[in-house]
């Protein structure tokens, strides 16, 4: 029969080298997050930072700007997020505006004023008067800046051209106007000026809520963890298994993935699959070797392995028509013999002395049964 290995035997494999797999994964996962780190580290050292990022927008293309569209914010480092905002900035409207409590205390929380123009609510009313989905995301497309903590902000919207920029700048005016956006409805909102004009500064100094004063985003850590994170478990992983593969080629006990066959007519029975505790996997050995009872047998063990030796073959040597031997060339020349069965053990019998046994038995026409626990 045919010495097939199975989903299980894989297992088994994978548990007996968990400890190297486990190490290398680890080695790969600490060699990710210093990576990650030290890349974040970089990013937020001003005297590393390039400049140039800000100062030439062509730096990015318009390809390049279509492609970053479509991204959420969360996927943005600090570098990428200034070549968005210097490629938007020739092309963006401003409106300025004055924002009050009820009680006519001047509303100064930028933090505040950003979640009210960046709402969902705001992106879907938007989005249905566009007639399209917003892009770039609403964090780009609409920039607050809160002009000397005094309650007026300069509201800039930004698509990526004039016209696209205007037409948001004037669905904005109107959600405001027509009490669209509820957060507002309780508070002074003055417009210092209602008709829309092009922004002339920059952003040289642009901060935001994802951002930190000394550029270090931690969005952006926490994105490069995670993609560190994942290539280290995967390519720890890989090499783990890897080694652990070419280690079978030098082991010297068999393995869960051993092949015992060398002729067709070997008959394999791999207890070890089975889900059964010590006592029955035992139990099923011996019953393997005592049927038929009417044939002569050799069981052959390797002699290293002397707890499986006792356990199985006890009683068993007892029986007038058993013969247990560890070597085949003990076997007496009058030995009368129908089946020859082999013990062996995953871990514990010697790789070799299982292949000296069968190159000794090459030369006769012996059943051959090999019972693996």
């Amino acid at each position: 029969m045919k010495d097939e290995l199975t989903i299980r035997d894989l297992y088994r494999f994978l548990i007996d080298n968990i400890k190297i797999i486990i190490s290398t994964i680890v080695a790969a996962l600490i060699i990710g997050v210093v990576l990650a780190v030290f890349s974040n580290l970089d990013s937020a050292d001003p005297n590393t930072q390039d400049t140039s990022l800000i100062e030439n927008p062509g730096l990015i293309s318009e390809e390049k700007y279509k492609e970053y569209a479509e991204w959420p914010i969360e996927l943005f480092s600090e570098p990428q997020i200034k070549q968005m905002q210097a490629y938007l900035l020739p092309e963006a409207y401003k409106i300025t505006i004055y924002v009050e409590h009820e009680n006519h205390e001047p509303i100064e929380n930028t933090i505040f004023m950003r979640e009210v123009f960046r709402n969902n609510d705001v992106v879907n009313y938007i989005e249905n008067q566009l007639g399209e989905t917003l892009t770039p995301t609403i964090d780009f497309a609409i920039h607050i800046e809160n002009l000397s903590n005094s309650g007026v902000y300069e509201l800039h919207f930004q698509r990526g051209t004039k016209e696209e920029s205007l037409e948001l700048a004037n669905i904005v005016i109107t959600a405001i106007n027509d009490g669209v956006i509820p957060v507002l409805n309780n508070k002074n909102v003055e417009f210092i000026n209602e008709n829309p004009e092009l922004v002339e500064e920059d952003y040289t100094d642009y901060s935001d809520s994802n951002s930190t004063d000394n550029n270090f985003s931690p969005s952006s850590l926490f994105r490069d963890l995670l993609l560190y994170g994942l290539v280290g478990i995967i390519i720890g992983g890989t090499i783990g298994l890897g080694i652990s593969l070419f280690g079978l080629v030098f082991k010297k006990k068999i393995s869960s993935l051993f092949n015992y066959e060398k002729e067709y007519t070997d008959k394999i029975v791999r207890i070890n699959r089975l889900k059964l505790n010590k006592n029955e996997k035992i139990n099923k050995a011996k019953q393997n070797i005592i049927y038929p009872y009417s044939m002569n047998k050799l069981i052959l063990v390797d002699m290293e392995n002397q707890e499986m030796y006792k356990e199985v073959t006890k009683d068993i040597e007892k029986d007038s028509n058993v013969v247990i031997e560890n070597d085949f060339t003990n076997v007496t020349n009058d030995l009368d013999i129908d089946i020859i069965i082999i013990l062996t053990e995953v871990n514990k019998t010697r790789k070799e002395w299982y292949l000296n046994q069968r190159t000794q038995l090459s030369g006769y026409d012996f059943q051959v049964k090999i019972i693996q626990l």
